[in-house]
C-alpha cells in the first residue's frame, strides 16, 4: 500500500469523524454558537515546502496570514481575529524574531485583523500555524453549488506564480520588468478580500485557488456534480511570452501552478454585471473562462475539440 497524500489523509479524518461531525472539504468551517455563526479557518506554513528562496522573514509571516485571508475572501467573510502558533529553530537571532513580529504586525493592520494569542515552540524548521475567525450570519457560497448555465470566472490572471517559481527555483529567463512582477507575486501575494466582500453574495459557488487552477476547478466540478467547460485561459501576454521564451507549456503554467490566492467562482448570468461593478470598484481584473453544463469533469475547448483537463497543482505528500 502506497503512502497517503494530503487528499487521502483528509478523507481518512473525514471518515473517522463521521457525517455528524460535518467535517467537509471547503475553504472555511462554519460553527454555530447560540444564534450566531462563526467562520473558522486554520492554515499552516512550513518553511521547506512553502517558502521560496529569497523570501524575507517579514514576507514569510505575512504569507502565513494571506493563506487564511484568501479563504475568507472567496466566501465574502471579513476575518476579525487570529491566533498564531509558531515553531522556531535554534539559531534564530532577536533581529530575526523582530522581523517576523513586524511582518505579523503590518499584515494584521493591512487585513484589519487583531492577533489575540497563540503558542511558541521549538522546531527543526520554521513552522507557522494561523487560525482565523470571523462572524457571519449570511449565506456563504460553497464549492459545490454551481448550476447549469453559470459563468465560470477568476479574480485575476494565472501563471504569474508559476513563472515566479520557475525563475527562483529553476533559473528560467525573462526580462527584468517581468521578473520583478513575477517575484512580487510569490513574495507578496495579494488575496482578493475587498472584491470578495463586495461580490461573494452573487457567487453560486466559489473557492480559493492556492493549490492550483486545475485542482480548484476539479474540486468545484466534482462537488457541484456538473461539467465545467473552459473556453478561455485566464492569463496575460507576459505569461504567454515567458512560456514561449523558456519553451514551456502555457497550459501547464496556467493550470498546474499554485500559490495564486485568486478567487475562482461561478455566477448566474443575471448577476454578471453586479460582479463586474464590484470588480471595478476594487480594481480587480476579472476573467470569464467558461460555463457550467450538465455532465462531469473539467474540459477545455481547444482547436475545435474538447479534452479533459488533468488534475494538477500542489498536493502535499505528493507534489
Amino acid at each position: 500500500m502506497k503512502n497517503p497524500d494530503e487528499v487521502k489523509v483528509i478523507k481518512t479524518f473525514q471518515n473517522r469523524f463521521g457525517r455528524k461531525s460535518k467535517f467537509q472539504a471547503d475553504d472555511i468551517e462554519v460553527i454555530k454558537i447560540g444564534n450566531s455563526k462563526f467562520v473558522v479557518k486554520s492554515d499552516m506554513l512550513v518553511q521547506s515546502t512553502d517558502v521560496p528562496p529569497g523570501m524575507k522573514l517579514e514576507e514569510i509571516s505575512r504569507k502565513s496570514l494571506v493563506s487564511c485571508v484568501s479563504d475568507f475572501a472567496c466566501k465574502g467573510i471579513k476575518p476579525k481575529f487570529c491566533t498564531i502558533a509558531i515553531a522556531i529553530p535554534r539559531g534564530f537571532t532577536q533581529k530575526m524574531v523582530n522581523e517576523l513580529a513586524d511582518g505579523f504586525l503590518r499584515s494584521s493592520k493591512e487585513f484589519g485583523l487583531k492577533i489575540i494569542g497563540g503558542d511558541t515552540n521549538e522546531g527543526k524548521e520554521l513552522v507557522i500555524e494561523v487560525s482565523m475567525f470571523g462572524p457571519s450570519n449570511k449565506k456563504i457560497p460553497s464549492r459545490g453549488d454551481a448550476r447549469v448555465g453559470d459563468i465560470i470566472m477568476t479574480s485575476g490572471p494565472f501563471g504569474y506564480s508559476s513563472a515566479g517559481l520557475k525563475l527562483v527555483l529553476d533559473g528560467a529567463k525573462t526580462d527584468s520588468q517581468s521578473a520583478k512582477i513575477f517575484k512580487k507575486v510569490i513574495f507578496r501575494p495579494c488575496p482578493r478580500l475587498a472584491f470578495g466582500l463586495k461580490a461573494a453574495r452573487y457567487f453560486s459557488s466559489s473557492m480559493d485557488s492556492s493549490d492550483g487552477l486545475a485542482i480548484t476547478l476539479d474540486d468545484m466540478s466534482k462537488q457541484s456534480k456538473k461539467k465545467f467547460v473552459i473556453t478561455s485561459l485566464p492569463t496575460v501576454n507576459e505569461i504567454v511570452k515567458f512560456a514561449h521564451q523558456n519553451k514551456m507549456n502555457l497550459k501547464d503554467l496556467v493550470f498546474c501552478g499554485g500559490e495564486e490566492y485568486e478567487i475562482v467562482f461561478t455566477v448566474p448570468p443575471r448577476d454578471l454585471n453586479k460582479v463586474k461593478r464590484a470588480a471595478k470598484k476594487t480594481n480587480t481584473p476579472l476573467f470569464e473562462i467558461g460555463h457550467v453544463a450538465n455532465g462531469k469533469n473539467v474540459v477545455l475547448v481547444d482547436n475545435g475539440g474538447t479534452k479533459v483537463i488533468r488534475r494538477c497543482g500542489w498536493t502535499h505528500l505528493r507534489s
